[in-house]
């Protein structure tokens, strides 16, 4: 349930890229089609014999090509917005079964003047997966528990336009799926896939050959602290039920560039899901069970569009008396800008390629 609230955040900040890439709504209705086949990463010894398929399926996209001023003067490069609909079939029916996934995207252009261009593409969004991991009818899925997760989706894609209005795409991808940490097991599918298809542009735009005016500020501070609250639910290992996490994060992000900034954060973490396992364990040091707090440096970079912030980060734990598969960990997230310093986010924390947790999160800047 929290996933699905928080996949609702995540469009309704989407629904406002229009307003924040195009105010002068010069666009163009662009749809794509196209099949897919690829293999799955086997990243972990616990999927013995889970990674010998390779998955086919077919993505529909529905996107807007933006043409007008203020979205060249973003990128210097004309940005599509939209919504991809993902079906992949795993090629194991019984164990692993299909995802039915919808993602929301951005995708800028690389010389979109030119008849053969490139484009990447990043999203992020729900996904249903039918058949998921049952300790008596289905023990050997470990890649994932629980029937709704979320699929982490980057792409490049080579085009070559026909006509004003037909161009063909070839495109390679690398998908990720999980239920972010939130009911074991959880160890994540990756599969990387290639696709070739066909788009069609409703109504096609001339490309007007525009001045790169890098006099045009569209950061308008060179530096910004952050203070922010987050939360979410979490399964203990070998549980069934929930337990709460959360913390807060103190951070100081400078600009380096027209839409880019590097950052440096301190996060203070609660993890009632951990406080069972060690309970359950007996996990104790001078008599006393360890402590289930932990206290991180973290560091990153972030790509600033207007209202969002979209952002990747290396952390190192300071303090943590728990002992972690690793001392490293990662972090993804998006924010978005209700108010001028008022956020709302969402955040996924990973141990290489195996999630911990998603979380929801609010903050300040300064």
């Amino acid at each position: 349930m929290m996933l699905f609230r928080g996949m609702v955040v995540f469009f309704f900040m989407l629904s406002g890229v229009n307003h924040i890439l195009c105010q002068e709504r010069q666009s163009s209705l662009v749809i794509g089609l196209r099949p897919h086949y690829g293999f799955i990463v086997k990243h972990s010894g616990k999927l013995e014999g889970l990674t010998k398929t390779y998955p086919w399926g077919i993505e529909l996209d529905i996107n807007w090509q933006w043409m007008s001023e203020r979205s060249w003067q973003y990128c210097f490069c004309y940005p599509r917005t939209g919504i991809s609909f993902f079906y992949t079939n795993f090629a194991n029916p019984e164990i692993l079964g299909s995802s039915f996934a919808i993602y929301p995207f951005v995708e800028p252009a690389i010389n979109g003047d030119r008849k053969l261009h490139a484009t990447i593409r990043f999203g992020i969004g729900p996904t249903y997966l039918n058949t998921v991991f049952d300790s008596v009818e289905n023990p050997k899925n470990k890649f994932y528990s629980t029937h709704i997760g979320f699929i982490v989706h980057a792409d490049l894609g080579l085009n070559y336009i026909i006509n004003s209005k037909f161009s063909m795409r070839l495109s390679g991808g690398f998908s990720h799926i999980s239920n972010g940490g939130m009911k074991n097991p959880n160890l994540g599918i990756n599969f990387p896939t290639a696709g070739i298809g066909l788009e069609y542009n409703f109504f096609p735009l001339p490309f007007v050959i525009r001045s790169k005016d890098k006099s045009i500020r569209l950061i308008q501070y060179n530096h910004r602290f952050d203070l922010m609250f987050f939360s979410t639910g979490k399964t203990a290992v070998k549980g069934h039920e929930r337990h709460p996490v959360y913390g807060i994060s103190s951070g100081y992000s400078y600009v380096v560039g027209r839409q880019h900034a590097v950052s440096l954060a301190a996060e203070f973490t609660v993890d009632f899901a951990e406080r069972k396992e060690i309970m359950r364990d007996s996990v104790m040091k001078n008599n006393e069970f360890v402590d289930h707090k932990y206290i991180a440096l973290i560091g990153g970079h972030e790509l600033i569009l207007g209202r969002f912030i979209f952002y990747q980060q290396l952390g190192l734990y300071l303090y943590c008396p728990y002992a972690r598969r690793d001392m490293v960990f990662q972090r993804y997230g998006l924010n978005f800008y209700l108010l001028k310093n008022i956020f709302l986010g969402i955040n996924i924390k990973a141990h290489r390629e195996v999630a911990d947790f998603l979380d929801f999160r609010a903050g300040v800047s300064f």
